[in-house]
């Protein structure tokens, strides 16, 4: 998570002054790590209710997730699946966009 790279300076020499084209662009020494979040103990417990997807991209159904009551795994689960369903768009935003420069 967290910004992503600068590809506009990919391959350049890094600047000094900003660092190289890949680093995080958020001020570690004040926000923390950009993905520390998603390796609590809370999100860790998360993942046996995740649902995976099938070769299709569709959810299949998790077996623990059907059977549990509590609203609040419901809800972070479906945040969980949020954020997966964003990165897999913003990947495939640019990997078409990479795609499109080749051509």
């Amino acid at each position: 998570m967290g910004a992503p790279p600068d590809y506009s300076r990919e391959g350049k020499p890094d600047d000094p002054s900003v660092g190289g084209w890949s680093d995080p662009r958020e001020d570690l020494e004040r926000e923390g790590c950009p993905g520390a979040w998603y390796r609590t103990p809370f999100v860790e417990s998360l993942m046996r209710y995740h649902r995976r997807r099938d070769d299709h991209g569709n959810r299949v159904a998790s077996p623990a997730l059907d059977r549990c009551d509590d609203p609040l795994v419901h809800e972070a689960v479906q945040e969980l699946e949020h954020y997966e369903d964003a990165w897999r768009a913003e990947l495939a935003a640019k990997h078409l966009d990479y795609i499109r420069s080749r051509e």
